[in-house]
């Protein structure tokens, strides 16, 4: 129970209930004109049919996506919702009313051009008018389809919690896997490349923030905070080139596989408490050490030269920069983590999958 509640006294959840219309209903066979001959529904399914157009309500996805990338800049997906350090929660709070502000006085505009909307979209497909009048809703049913809701609450476990400590023990490893795909925004920032563009520094502050936010859930998160923050404070002033670039590849590729972060964070704790990391400090029940979000602080407590050697082989860094380093790559290098594609499908409450 002290795991649970070490984590729950800390956090606030953040629910989202967002409905959004999909402008779509169910593809009938009299739509296609197929008459009868046409299979049983529980062998196949006709799928739908658009009844508007859809460009109007791809606003409602947008503002829905930007809640969420609010809640997860701080705050990671926890029991349905979004688990988010108590500090952070009223400025979540704030923002997320003014998303709701937004959504509605889109709400309001898209039911007051509704109609004329449907007119033309049909206008635009004169020979499939019959069918998609058949699905019109009113704009009156259709506004009740439309609606940005988010609870902030607190929770506390029962004394039988169910699996909530499950829950909680694998909250660690979702942070891992968010930041990883966070770290695809710094595709291409390295590959070909001599010199960082400082632009990519936002990406990599914003994933350290994340990270340091939430460094009280699991202890293998704090040391790869410091790994950002040691080569933070060593960044020039002029151009980020040679080996200071170099560790910001190999930085990139680390934060891009979330295995690889948690294995490193392991070990690096285990070091850091004068141990040899074991099978049982890449597991997360032990109470996590907390890390102060901002300023950036100067810490160094990993040796890097051998954390690149890890990443990058026997080969230190530092002895291979530019054209050298290209050099005496291997004839087959290993594809980078952050290269490999991830699948994602995010689904409104109709099932709509867009």
């Amino acid at each position: 129970m002290h795991t649970i509640t070490h984590v729950t006294d800390r956090i606030t959840l953040v629910m989202l209930n967002v409905a959004i219309w999909s402008g779509r209903k169910k593809l009938r066979a009299e739509d296609l004109k197929l008459g009868t001959d046409v299979p049983p529904e529980e062998l196949v399914s006709l799928g739908s049919k658009r009844v508007c157009d859809p460009e109007p309500l791809k606003i409602f996805h947008r503002i829905k996506k930007g809640a969420e990338r609010t809640c997860l800049q701080v705050g990671t997906r926890f029991l349905g919702g979004f688990a988010v350090p108590h500090a952070r929660s009223e400025s979540i709070a704030e923002s997320l009313a003014a998303l709701k502000v937004e959504f509605d006085a889109e709400t309001r505009s898209f039911l007051a051009g509704y109609d004329r909307a449907l007119e033309e979209w049909i206008s635009n497909l004169p020979a499939w008018e019959e069918p998609i009048r058949r699905a019109i809703e009113p704009a009156e049913i259709v506004g009740t389809r439309l609606r940005f809701g988010y609870q902030i609450v607190r929770i506390a476990p029962a004394e039988q919690p169910g699996t909530l400590e499950e829950e909680v023990q694998g909250l660690g490893d979702g942070i891992f896997a968010e930041v990883e795909q966070m770290a695809r925004e710094l595709e291409g920032s390295f590959e070909g490349k001599e010199k960082l563009h400082r632009r990519a520094l936002g990406t990599f502050r914003r994933i350290r923030e994340k990270l340091a936010c939430l460094s009280f859930v699991d202890r293998r998160i704090h040391p790869v905070v410091d790994t950002l923050d040691d080569w933070f404070a060593r960044l020039p002033d002029g151009p980020i080139e040679g080996p200071i670039f170099n560790e910001g590849m190999g930085l990139a590729l680390l934060l891009a596989d979330a295995e690889r972060m948690a294995r490193h964070g392991a070990g690096q704790w285990a070091v850091q408490q004068d141990g040899e990391p074991n099978d049982s400090d890449m597991e997360s029940d032990a109470t996590p050490t907390e890390v102060t979000p901002l300023p950036l602080a100067v810490q160094s407590t990993m040796d890097f030269e051998a954390e690149m050697d890890a990443l990058f082989g026997d080969v230190p860094i530092e002895a291979e920069t530019g054209s050298e380093a290209r050099l005496n790559q291997p004839d087959n290098p290993p594809e980078p983590a952050f290269a490999r594609p991830v699948e994602e499908t995010v689904a409104d409450v109709e099932g709509f999958f867009f």
